[in-house]
């Protein structure tokens, strides 16, 4: 739907990103509108873990978002690149509990704003080059406003059905609680290597969300504090309403566990 440019802003001597419309997005409305989503749900927070959006407009015509300009790689690639170099380790692992720590800051900032952000993957979780956890991709956040295109449950761009909780599988309204969900499936593969409901197809997965449980991390990490096998559980409950009521709860529980990592290497 997009292109993205590195740019500067003169008024500010910044360098950005900025976002423009494809040629085929102009010219459709409902690509248009879906252009804006992520500007719509980013841009009205101020987090130190979320993406900044700087400017939403329009110059002779052609729309665009100006956004912060991140350097470094996201959660997916940084695991992708520990697996294939063989560096799990208890070291490691504590610091990609403090990248899920970050952005469930960032998350439960959003939440209390009314914002579901309903993509949250290894994918959209950004580390700068200086450590910090930037979340990204909220082209398909709901918003608080019901009256909203964006807070239909038409989602602007595919969903990775790796991370999709029991209610979105059923086609349910999503809220807060599938976040955590998502949050908890991102904390278990980073850890493990291993998505906890992967299957052989798409419906083989969809029925693993649905019905079954992953092995405990304890099992195939047992260097790490079996109290995470509680936060994942507990993240993961199948009924919505048995998971973390907020992510400051799951946080509450998460945090201890990171800081008995960080002393023990």
């Amino acid at each position: 739907m997009s292109v993205d440019f590195r740019a500067n802003d003169p008024a500010t001597n910044r360098e950005v990103v900025l976002t423009v419309p494809s040629a085929e997005s102009v010219d459709n409305p409902n690509l248009l509108r879906r252009f804006y989503r992520e500007a719509r749900a980013a841009g009205g927070l101020q987090h130190p873990n979320i993406i900044a959006i700087y400017d939403l407009g329009v110059d002779r015509g052609n729309p665009y978002i100006a956004s912060e300009l991140l350097v470094g790689e996201n959660l997916g690639q940084i695991m992708e690149r520990e697996k294939n170099a063989g560096a799990r380790s208890t070291q490691s692992a504590a610091t990609m509990l403090d990248y899920i720590a970050q952005a469930g800051r960032g998350l439960g900032y959003a939440h209390q704003r009314g914002i579901v952000h309903r993509d949250v993957r290894p994918g959209s979780i950004f580390v700068t080059s200086d450590g910090t956890v930037k979340l990204t991709h909220f082209v398909n956040a709901r918003l608080p406003d019901a009256s909203s295109p964006v807070s239909d449950g038409i989602m602007a761009s595919k969903i990775d059905y790796t991370y999709m909780s029991p209610e979105q599988v059923r086609g349910d309204r999503l809220d807060k609680s599938s976040d955590i969900w998502a949050l908890g499936c991102t904390l278990y593969e980073i850890l493990t290597y291993t998505a906890p409901f992967l299957d052989e197809n798409v419906t083989a997965t969809m029925f693993a969300i649905m019905s079954e449980d992953p092995a405990p991390i304890s099992e195939l990490r047992p260097d790490l504090p079996v109290e995470l096998d509680a936060v994942v559980r507990r993240a993961l409950r199948k009924v919505r309403t048995e998971r973390y009521k907020n992510m400051e709860q799951m946080l509450a529980d998460l945090e201890p566990v990171v800081r008995q990592i960080q002393a023990s290497v």
